[in-house]
């Protein structure tokens, strides 16, 4: 039996218990639960880009290890994970409401290629897994593109709408499908065989060339739980900064939910924000993911080495605190929020500022 990988206390992990994580994938997960693979041990919950150079490596600070593939020739790089993974099985007994990944891609033959748009793909096998051409699957395609060569880890969540009985809006069938959309959404929802993430539209068909890409924190969700998307912004000091959380966001729960971000420039100020929908745009040489109106918390001293020059510095928001307070009426169960990280770097090149990417999450009873 594989373990799961967890975080340690120092790359907090929003998840379920290995007890839960190892129990049957039909049951219902808890209100805002996530779980995440980061490739920290051995584990890699199934997922696999394929190709005969497959390894998992170390990356910069803050980042720990990822999952690699050095030159593989195909039209498309697909991450893959099926059979007995946690990302795969009965979605809407499960409650699954979204997933998400995070993608570099370090060499391709034409960079032009990065114009794509990244999709993810829910497959059944119809009972044959040695048999792909009976295969039905569905799919969305997510905004933007999939990653060029530009040295930077981009975030992608998908949402997963598992209790609709109807394809929702957003989601296509398999073009080869000869069932009518919903029943071929119905079939492939409750029995996920293979979860894949796919560069670019997989009705279409591409060249082929040479691909150096990775992949880190898959994540998936249930009932409204946390996963990360967007791009961080590189800082003075080298690194993108991460945001994660850690618990589950409820509105009555007198236990913490934190609201991380790691590696950030030590000993400089920095504030949590958050809105109520996702709109990643250029902003000050970074990316503003979150749309406005915007919500400000209170400012923050990320601390850390006291050179001020690395990137050891922190930040962590309660959320949970905050819903208890009051400070935010509009913050009810059952509303989504999109929230990140801003800090000062005055040694940037332009904009004395740093963004971290962002947390997508619903708020629970």
């Amino acid at each position: 039996m594989r373990s799961h990988s967890h975080r340690s206390l120092s790359r907090p992990l929003l998840a379920c218990s290995l007890g839960l994580m190892l129990a049957s994938h039909a049951a219902a997960q808890s209100c805002g639960s996530t779980f995440e693979t980061d490739f920290q041990s051995g584990f890699v919950g199934g997922w696999a880009w394929g190709g005969p150079n497959q390894t998992i490596e170390s990356g910069a600070a803050p980042r720990g290890s990822y999952l690699r593939t050095e030159g593989i020739d195909t039209f498309a790089p697909q991450l893959r994970t099926s059979g007995g993974s946690v990302f795969t099985g009965n979605y809407r007994a499960q409650g699954v409401t979204a997933l998400s990944c995070e993608l570099q891609t370090f060499a391709i033959d034409f960079p032009s290629s990065c114009q794509r748009p990244l999709a993810l793909m829910l497959t059944n096998n119809n009972g044959t897994p040695s048999n792909f051409f009976d295969d039905t699957y569905v799919y969305t395609l997510l905004p933007g593109t999939i990653p060029c060569v530009d040295g930077l880890w981009h975030g992608y969540s998908a949402s997963v709408p598992s209790q609709s009985t109807t394809l929702p809006p957003g989601w296509n069938v398999d073009p080869n499908a000869t069932a009518a959309p919903a029943q071929v959404w119905n079939r492939v929802i409750t029995d996920v065989t293979q979860a894949s993430w796919f560069f670019g539209d997989p009705t279409m068909f591409f060249i082929f060339q040479m691909w150096t890409v990775g992949a880190d924190n898959l994540r998936v969700a249930f009932d409204g739980g946390a996963t990360s998307y967007c791009v961080s912004q590189r800082n003075s000091a080298g690194c993108q900064p991460e945001i994660w959380a850690s618990g589950t966001p409820s509105a009555s729960s007198p236990q913490p939910f934190e609201l991380l971000c790691r590696g950030v420039v030590s000993q400089k100020s920095g504030l949590l924000f958050y809105g109520l929908a996702p709109q990643p745009a250029p902003f000050a040489a970074g990316w503003l993911c979150v749309a406005p109106p915007l919500r400000r918390t209170a400012l923050q001293f990320s601390g850390g080495s006291t050179s001020g020059s690395d990137c050891s510095g922190n930040f962590s928001f309660d959320l949970n605190a905050w819903l208890r307070s009051g400070a935010d009426p509009a913050l009810q169960p059952g509303v989504a929020l999109f929230a990140q990280y801003w800090s000062r770097d005055p040694a940037a090149s332009s904009g004395n500022v740093n963004f971290s990417n962002a947390l997508a999450l619903r708020v629970c009873p």
